[in-house]
């Protein structure tokens, strides 16, 4: 598995466990991910969605990243 699709599986599982989206600041600083760069690959790949939101770690409205299977899940139970 190379580093990318291994970086990937991680934040899959990290987002899948908490189920909530993080800002990358946060997400790094969680899984201490030696290079921001594999991160930023790992995130381009189909499995993540990015929009606009709170993180619940620090609090601050930007832009975060949610595993897609949930993604949908979200958006919907801010609408209600």
């Amino acid at each position: 598995m190379s580093q990318v699709q291994n970086i990937a599986h991680r934040i899959a599982a990290f987002l899948q466990k908490q189920n909530a989206a993080f800002c990358e600041s946060c997400m790094v600083e969680r899984l201490l991910v030696a290079s921001r760069a594999a991160m930023k690959a790992a995130l381009e790949t189909e499995q993540f969605t990015t929009r606009v939101g709170i993180c619940p770690d620090c609090k601050t409205r930007k832009q975060v990243i949610a595993y897609r299977g949930q993604a949908g899940n979200q958006a919907g139970n801010k609408a209600a």
